[in-house]
């Protein structure tokens, strides 16, 4: 399929994790406002000394189809948590051998955008940090990746959709993104750029800051004319105050490679660092993003 291909489905990946529920939930509203199918992905481990999954004459057969169905009901639970929540939403799921990372990863060469739940840890500040699987996966698939931290309940569906903007090239795929989901949840969109402190707060360097955010909205704004759109320069440690500013929003759009320092927005020091930081969803947009 390629990039633009109408085909292509808002995936989410199941797992048994508390936060599978609030990635299904947000993947589920992405898809029935991008008009896309939502396809629920599980993949399956098996453990070492399994009986050989295609082997129906195997003693411990009886097990493994106990655990293959064990997946298909996790799924089935799923899809009949975001049909109540999306009537007439298309949904497909797909069961598949594997560890998750690698299985999400080629699954998502067919999709428009990846959600994986996130998880909250005990520790300074209530950090958030990324599981295994999405903290593997940002940065690697051709499409957007959105980690849901928590439950949805933690961000604000009515709050604008914020755009980390650098000036730099990476950064464009991140800000076509964010105009999209504003303009398909209705919402308003706040662009922002960090500046360093040390001589970044001088009257023309901050003058600088804003041409650069107005030069990376050029274009957008005649293609979403219905965006409102907002402009801000802060001043500070990039990821900190990306993440201050993200607290209203209902999420937070970043690239996955930059400049460097802060004019270097994806993974990226920024990006790595707003996975212990950003108080809602986090979209980490690939520099060749495959967008809706």
């Amino acid at each position: 399929m390629s990039s633009n291909d109408p085909r292509n489905p808002v995936m989410v990946g199941v797992s048994r994790s508390s936060t599978a529920p609030s990635a299904v939930a947000w993947a589920a509203d992405a898809a029935a406002r991008r008009g896309r199918e939502l396809c629920l992905v599980h993949a399956q481990e098996w453990p070492a000394g399994a009986a050989p999954k295609h082997r129906h004459d195997a003693p411990d057969q009886v097990w493994a189809s106990h655990f293959r169905a064990a997946g298909r009901d996790l799924l089935q639970n799923h899809v009949d948590s975001a049909a109540e929540q999306v009537p007439g939403l298309r949904i497909s799921t797909r069961l598949e051998d594997g560890e998750p990372p690698a299985v999400l990863r080629e699954a998502a060469e067919g999709a428009v955008l990846l959600v994986i739940g996130s998880r909250q840890v005990s520790g300074p500040g209530e950090a958030v940090t990324f599981t295994t699987v999405g903290r593997s996966l940002v940065g690697h698939p051709p499409c957007p990746v959105v980690l849901v931290v928590g439950d949805t309940s933690r961000y604000d569906p009515l709050g604008p959709v914020m755009v980390g903007v650098d000036g730099s090239p990476a950064s464009a795929p991140a800000v076509a993104f964010a105009f999209e989901e504003a303009a398909s949840s209705e919402a308003d969109l706040l662009a922002v750029q960090v500046r360093r402190p040390r001589r970044g707060d001088r009257p023309e360097a901050v003058e600088e800051s804003f041409v650069d955010v107005s030069e990376a909205l050029a274009g957008w704004r005649e293609k979403y004319p219905q965006v409102v759109v907002r402009e801000k320069v802060v001043m500070g440690q990039p990821a900190v105050q990306l993440a201050q500013e993200a607290t209203a929003a209902r999420c937070l759009v970043v690239g996955s490679r930059g400049l460097g320092g802060f004019r270097g927005m994806v993974l990226g020091s920024t990006s790595r660092s707003l996975a212990h930081f950003a108080p809602g969803p986090l979209a980490v947009v690939p520099q060749e993003a495959r967008t809706g």
